[in-house]
């Protein structure tokens, strides 16, 4: 007889140890799935972890990923703790693009760079910002469901990009649906040549963790929001409103995500212009997910599970170049890792022990 038992852990096991396990088993795994497909898994190991790390090309596409995941990253911890499950982090990145490309080619294509980059961000975190506040006033006023509203937010907002770079915005001098290149004052200040890595987006991100943190476990308004995630009925009771707590969130969530959408763009390595969505998110929104919860839900944690997760995106093109393997490849590390990452929550907060009676049984009658 076999039993399971299953007991609630006295001090949970901290994240940073869950998330390392997480981090390593997941590579493990994948490498192995890999190997069925005729893969060598060291080779595999070397062109996907190894090489881009000693190459500056290599680092500067973890740090173009990177710096993306942070800020969508950081944005889900917002809503993450107040209890709302964001999982629009994709549609609200997509309009911050439209909206560096609507400042840049239409609002003020002339302005130097001094206003027309602080301009893109600046309306980039509204469009995101809005995006983020119709799923909250939805939730926080009628009670609908977050996951679905952001989901079908996501699908609009694509739907919008398509237009745009098919109709009014397509760029005359190609049949690709693009839109036309940004004014040189709109690209964004980059490290070197060599690593053009963006220098605003840079500043702005590693800002941004640290004021996050002190909002939220510093500020009446983080509190706020912490204990309508936490508690919302004793919450409630104590005079905190839900409707203020839920809509704020999703307002400051979707806002980063929105000044993703102007990095991805503006500071792209390629030709910054507005692409079709999916060259723009490329499933940004939902890697942030594992960036926020390998960083425990806490924002300066984001900061380094951004830049490994930079790397494990990465990784997945790496394969599918060097190994001509389709694009089902790039998501084999993030799939594996959710999985693994599902089941290490469970066992982080949970013992489970199993007891094999029938073989003490057995054994006894030797």
């Amino acid at each position: 007889m076999i039993r399971i038992i299953i007991k609630k852990r006295e001090k949970e096991l901290p994240y940073a140890y869950s998330s390392t396990i997480v981090i390593l088993v997941s590579i493990f795994l994948s490498l192995v799935v890999l190997s069925f497909f005729g893969i060598n898994p060291m080779i595999a190991l070397w062109e996907a972890f190894v090489l881009p790390i000693l190459t500056v090309y290599g680092w500067a596409n973890i740090l173009y990923n990177g710096l993306i995941l942070l800020l969508c990253g950081v944005g889900l911890v917002i809503a993450f703790k107040a209890g709302v499950w964001n999982i629009g982090a994709e549609g609200q990145m997509l309009m911050g693009a439209i909206a560096a490309t609507w400042v840049s080619l239409y609002l003020i294509p002339k302005a130097p760079s001094i206003v027309m980059i602080p301009s893109m961000f600046i309306v980039g975190f509204l469009f995101g910002a809005l995006w983020g506040f119709i799923a909250g006033v939805l939730k926080a006023k009628l009670g609908v469901n977050e996951v679905l509203t952001t989901m079908m937010l996501n699908y609009i907002a694509y739907q919008i990009v398509y237009y745009l770079v098919m109709g009014p915005w397509a760029n005359p001098a190609t049949s690709y649906p693009v839109s036309k290149p940004f004014p040189e004052q709109a690209w964004l200040l980059s490290v070197s040549r060599p690593l053009p890595v963006s220098v605003p987006t840079l500043i702005l991100a590693l800002t941004i963790a640290p004021l996050v943190h002190l909002m939220l476990f510093r500020t009446k308004l983080g509190y706020e929001i912490r204990a309508i995630g936490s508690n919302p009925i004793a919450a409630r009771t104590y005079g905190i409103s839900y409707a203020k707590a839920v809509i704020i969130s999703m307002l400051l969530s979707g806002g980063l995500a929105g000044l993703a959408g102007v990095h991805a763009v503006a500071g792209s390595i390629l030709t910054p212009q507005l692409r079709r969505p999916e060259q723009v998110s490329r499933g940004f929104g939902f890697v942030a997910i594992l960036v926020a919860w390998l960083s425990g839900i806490k924002p300066l944690p984001v900061i380094f599970t951004s830049i490994l997760m930079g790397l494990v995106f990465l990784a997945g093109f790496a394969i599918q170049i060097s190994f001509a393997r389709g694009i089902g490849s790039t998501h084999l590390f993030t799939g594996v890792m959710l999985l693994i990452l599902s089941i290490m929550e469970t066992y982080r907060r949970y013992e489970i022990s199993v007891r094999i009676h029938a073989l003490r049984r057995i054994l006894r009658w030797f």
